[in-house]
């Protein structure tokens, strides 16, 4: 306060004398100017302090209505502080009673015959400075919880994990979103650190990056995969962290957040795998059209010198062999173009249940008996739109293919099964299989699934991709020809696989509108 400033005291006190003793004491500073208001009793003392607010009280412990105790509780009138700085002031009592009156928040005790002129104006602007002081801890402690609650409530209010972890990299602190992700307490973080969290085949990778950071102070930025406790699967994370440090510069703690970028991930999947099918079609359309003009050439002049020829002239056992062989070439070719989707289709709204099931019952003689092939369906599914003779083809192929997978001297299972499936707006669909990009609506969704050996990743990756194979002999377009043929006619091929656990291939095949049903009749 200023030394000019008129300083509020209120006396409380039932002894004319001892007020007028204070009084007096003050009155005498030269350092300081005092204005003064009187009670004789506790409930007028009160009252005064409420309307008058005095910068300071001086209570007697003694009144005749209540304590001095008993006022200071009123005095806060339920809050957490006195209004007013508070001298309590006793004749009688000695150390327990002063600890009873700091408690109960006096600023300051004092006995009466140790008062004067010299002690009690300096007691008294001692008081204020105190009550003052502790009046700015308080506010700036409410507003540091104000700064906190506001920090945390952000912490959680934003879409990404966010922790705080040591320099060793143990956490330290998460929101809400990590520990839910991650299914861990914060003891439980700090004790299992991140290999827990991490892909296996990620860990290496950051824990280097980690070192490479920490080691020299710069950002720590990493796309890995983390695993969600809610189903034990692992999705990509874009995971930065920066360092927090003293005004020395000495890092102690790294604040890191974590993006889910699985979606983005299975976007540039798609794309990729699109602008890869388009350039492999591209390529195997160019060949398969290089290849026609070539074998009309071949057929035609074999066909031409075989009329010619009379029917013994041994050339003709040799330009048989050359017909044959341009048959299966333009087989070949005719399964490149659809692989493209350039196949030359004949679209018809087809029932898929009878389709399957009279195709699977045609090549069941081809099965070996140690494999048992499960035929599971709707009968009264909607009709699709495809072309009946390669959607048979493709049939084929898929029940083939989990044959090989299975082994013909292995045993297991191989089930089909169609069903109706709903895909909404989202292209992206993660799931049990990998992506596949199709327009929303209905579809019949067309599984065959294997008991057979699986494949690895990056065999999954490469399954439909023309030419490619795992066989010892074998041409790979089989699936490749199934992909192609499926997005010709607007649908889309899943595949889920994992070594050891089979494999699933799932065709999206588009139920035929209203329209095409009344102007197709099903095959």
């Amino acid at each position: 306060m200023h030394a000019d400033q008129l300083i509020r005291v209120l006396i409380i006190d039932d002894d004319r004398v001892d007020r007028s003793l204070y009084r007096q004491c003050l009155q005498q500073s030269p350092a300081w100017e005092f204005e003064f208001a009187e009670a004789d009793s506790a409930i007028a003392g009160l009252e005064i302090a409420r309307a008058w607010r005095p910068d300071c009280t001086l209570l007697d412990f003694n009144l005749p209505d209540m304590d001095g105790i008993e006022v200071l509780s009123r005095l806060r009138g339920g809050t957490a502080r006195l209004p007013c700085a508070t001298v309590m002031l006793t004749a009688y009592g000695g150390e327990e009673l002063a600890v009873r009156a700091m408690k109960a928040g006096a600023s300051d005790y004092l006995p009466k015959g140790r008062l004067s002129a010299d002690t009690l104006p300096h007691a008294v602007m001692n008081a204020i400075q105190r009550f003052q002081m502790q009046q700015e801890i308080e506010q700036q402690r409410s507003a540091l919880t104000i700064s906190e609650r506001r920090y945390q409530m952000l912490i959680e209010a934003i879409p990404q994990m966010v922790w705080s972890a040591n320099t060793e990299g143990r956490v330290e602190y998460a929101n809400r979103r990590w520990l839910e992700y991650t299914g861990l307490a914060l003891e439980e973080a700090a004790h299992l650190g991140w290999d827990g969290l991490l892909h296996p085949e990620d860990r290496e990778r950051t824990w280097r990056a980690w070192n490479e950071a920490t080691g020299s102070g710069s950002t720590f930025e990493i796309e890995h995969r983390l695993k969600r406790a809610s189903d034990g699967t692992y999705r990509w994370h874009l995971v930065r962290a920066v360092p927090l440090r003293t005004s020395a510069g000495e890092i102690t703690n790294w604040l890191g957040t974590g993006t889910d970028i699985e979606d983005q991930k299975q976007a540039d999947k798609i794309v990729l795998e699109e602008q890869k099918l388009k350039g492999l079609g591209r390529m195997a359309g160019g060949v398969a059209h290089d290849f026609n003009n070539l074998l009309v050439c071949i057929l035609g002049g074999a066909t031409c010198a075989m009329d010619t020829l009379p029917p013994s002239h041994p050339a003709q056992n040799m330009l048989r062999g050359v017909v044959q062989a341009g048959e299966l070439v333009a087989d070949l070719t005719r399964r490149m173009l659809t692989s493209a989707g350039k196949g030359n289709l004949s679209i018809a709204s087809t029932n898929i249940d009878r389709l399957v099931r009279e195709t699977c019952e045609s090549i069941q003689t081809s099965i070996p008996r140690t494999i048992h092939l499960e035929i599971q369906g709707e009968r009264d599914m909607p009709p699709v739109k495809t072309d009946a003779a390669q959607m048979r083809q493709a049939v084929v192929d898929l029940v083939m293919n989990a044959v090989e997978a299975i082994g013909e001297k292995g045993s297991g299972k191989i089930s089909v099964r169609s069903t109706v499936v709903e895909i909404g707006e989202d292209p992206v669909r993660t799931g049990e299989f990998t992506p596949a990009s199709v327009p929303a609506g209905k579809y019949i969704a067309l599984d065959v699934q294997d008991t057979g050996c699986g494949m690895d990743e990056e065999t999954r990756n490469k399954v439909f991709d023309p030419f490619f194979t795992t066989k010892f002999m074998g041409r790979g377009l089989g699936l490749a020809a199934v992909h192609g043929f499926v997005r010709s006619t607007g649908g889309g091929v899943q595949v889920d696989s994992k070594p050891g656990e089979g494999t699933k291939f799932r065709l999206l095949l588009p139920v035929a509108l209203e329209e095409e049903k009344e102007s197709c009749a099903c095959v």
